[in-house]
């Protein structure tokens, strides 16, 4: 796949540099650095693939760990600044909500408002999982919302759809929770294999085969198993990020993870990896990212 960033300027010249004069200035009130990590962010790319041949462009907005938070009321300023990017298709990869999430209403007004906007796809996350075992009336009330609504849940589904005669397969997987934890603890953590993504989604074809899956550490088996292009979250950016370093922790309380953020290619596969909205941050704004695909 040949691909091409063009990162909005609002993110990476104006708030890196504001970041980084932030970081280094210990006369910045403590006030500011908290808006800034409050403010939403777009981080624009585009990606032209060999496979599809567009006459146009397909637009995508890709949201992911949300958890408890909320901009605006009732998520307003979240919805707003999706519907001024004009999507085509919003991709939703996991953790809308935290495991110990007791009332589901703010999740249910803000998919039903994204569906007003175009169709929506969403993956399942860790969080969303877990919450099967922590408080299965809540699991089973937002399964239950997300299956009788107008969403396109994939848990372990693949979809087919045509744009511009192109065949386009897009997939959902839901990872074993035994990726995220082991008894627990964070380590010997289940290492997805290729040949299950298979028996769980079924093989790729000659069709752009777009993947979802929550977790980008897998990024190695999700190329080999081959996906065009994969959507991932989880790593929060690296909860704190700084100059020059990147992200500094994953969930699973690893430093310095591999992928954080951004755009990443391997062979003829490309992931995109969102910094997310929610959880604890550091010189690392929330994201939407948006994507123009060709």
């Amino acid at each position: 796949m040949n691909h091409n960033i063009h990162a909005s300027k609002d993110l990476n010249d104006i708030n890196k540099k504001s970041t980084q004069n932030i970081f280094f200035n210990p006369d910045v009130p403590n006030k500011h650095i908290y808006k800034n990590m409050r403010n939403l962010r777009v981080t624009k790319l585009s990606i032209k693939s060999d496979k599809l041949n567009y006459s146009g462009s397909c637009r995508i907005v890709q949201l992911s760990d949300l958890h408890k938070k909320s901009f605006g009321t009732d998520n307003i300023d979240l919805i707003n600044a999706v519907k001024s990017l004009k999507p085509d298709m919003i991709f939703i990869t996991g953790d809308m909500v935290s495991r110990d999430v007791v009332n589901l209403s703010d999740f249910k007004h803000l998919i039903s408002e994204l569906l007003k906007i175009c169709p929506v796809y969403y993956c399942l996350g860790n969080h969303e999982k877990d919450t099967e075992k922590i408080n299965p009336d809540i699991y089973n009330q937002m399964i239950s919302f997300l299956s009788e609504s107008d969403i396109h849940l994939l848990d372990n589904k693949t979809e087919k759809m045509t744009i511009n005669k192109i065949a386009i397969k897009i997939s959902g997987i839901t990872l074993p929770t035994k990726c995220y934890k082991n008894n627990g603890k964070y380590k010997n953590l289940h290492k997805i294999t290729a040949r299950e993504i298979s028996q769980m989604i079924g093989i790729c074809d000659d069709s752009f085969n777009i993947l979802l899956a929550h977790n980008p550490v897998f990024f190695d088996t999700y190329a080999e198993y081959g996906a065009d292009l994969i959507f991932s979250g989880h790593v929060h950016g690296g909860c704190v990020r700084l100059p020059l370093l990147g992200g500094i922790l994953s969930p699973e309380r690893k430093f310095f993870p591999k992928y954080t953020s951004g755009i990443y290619k391997k062979n003829n596969s490309s992931m995109i990896v969102s910094r997310g909205l929610g959880k604890f941050r550091i010189f690392n704004p929330p994201e939407i990212i948006f994507l123009e695909l060709y």
